[in-house]
């Protein structure tokens, strides 16, 4: 797959990453929740059309899981990912003027 994942926030007990495309461009994000049980639950948000024909949803999960996080597994099933898969409307912050 040629996505890399570009780590933008990293909080204690959360990171998330921007999904880049082999062209630089954005094809999602994604958000990392560590928990206190030693879980991890992550939100996947795909935008429309941004994975290849051939490439799967499946295998963007299990390659965060295997490059990003070494202590978790979706085999083990102490990692979770709830997937969404939408049109980007707009980054908003209280800074912006109406």
């Amino acid at each position: 797959m040629d996505i890399q994942f570009v780590r933008m926030v990293r909080t204690d007990a959360s990171e998330r990453f921007v999904l880049l495309g082999a062209d630089g461009a954005e094809l999602g994000m994604f958000d990392l929740h560590f928990l206190t049980s030693g879980n991890v639950i992550g939100s996947l948000i795909l935008l429309d059309e941004s994975l290849a024909a051939g490439e799967s949803v499946e295998k963007l999960l299990h390659r965060i899981d295997e490059e990003l996080l070494p202590a978790v597994s979706l085999d083990e099933k102490n990692l979770s990912f709830t997937v969404v898969k939408g049109e980007l409307i707009g980054t908003f912050s209280s800074n912006d003027e109406e």
